[in-house]
């Protein structure tokens, strides 16, 4: 247990340093990741609002097409040549909307399966990064890998700004505020980690139960057995 306490302390140290970023390669960095997925969104409402309006006048366009036919068509026959037309064009309709529908869902799950890629990339970065300094914890070489870590801590800051929705970002905030406080337990620490591991995994999709404990994966049966003795 007394290891994994140094493990978080030294995650906590790396992530308050900044390595140095070239100013215009971040720039594109950044500008690149946040144009791919919300040009698909944008397009999708563009499109959408062109729908709406065309639907409402098409709506409006049948709407005067029927009041005319019953009470301005006296002759039974061409009442129904119109109300024919009106179904013709009702059915039509209902096989456009239909199309345009599933074709709206297809791209909702195209940007959805987007963004999930983009943040298991981000994700990655802290995992990498906790292992690395779980490690080299156990080994005793912490300070061979701090650069790395603060770089791919770094990383996973920077990814988080760009596809972390607000409920992840304030996870980490708090995770990264409680991790070092000097006064915080083994057993503190260690529901901190759990609690943000498990909103990055709630962030992919996942829906874990309250007892789960995502640590005890890394932990041995010791410390799982200690951890729950607290």
């Amino acid at each position: 247990m007394r290891g994994v306490h140094g493990d978080c302390v030294a995650m906590n140290r790396g992530a308050d340093r900044t390595p140095h970023t070239d100013h215009s390669n971040f720039v594109c960095l950044i500008g690149a990741r946040r144009r791919s997925a919300p040009r698909l969104s944008d397009e999708i409402m563009k499109n959408d609002t062109i729908y709406k309006v065309w639907l409402a006048v098409l709506i409006i366009f049948l709407l005067s097409l029927t009041v005319w036919a019953i009470f301005y068509i006296e002759k039974p026959e061409h009442r129904i040549t119109i109300f024919g037309i009106v179904g013709a064009i009702v059915t039509a309709l209902t096989s456009v909307l239909s199309v345009n529908l599933n074709h709206n869902k297809v791209k909702e799950r195209e940007i959805d399966l987007l963004i999930i890629k983009e943040k298991q990339k981000v994700f990655e970065h802290f995992y990498n990064a906790y292992f690395d300094i779980i490690k080299s914890t156990k080994k005793g070489n912490q300070q061979k890998i701090q650069s790395k870590v603060e770089n791919e801590l770094m990383e996973f800051k920077r990814g988080l700004m760009n596809w972390g929705s607000e409920e992840i970002i304030q996870s980490y905030l708090n995770f990264e505020e409680n991790i070092g406080k000097p006064d915080q337990s083994t057993f503190e620490m260690l529901s901190n980690g759990n609690k943000f591991i498990k909103d990055l995994r709630k962030e992919m999709g996942f829906h874990d139960s309250k007892s789960l404990n995502i640590l005890n994966i890394i932990l041995t049966a010791e410390a799982r057995e200690e951890l729950k003795n607290n």
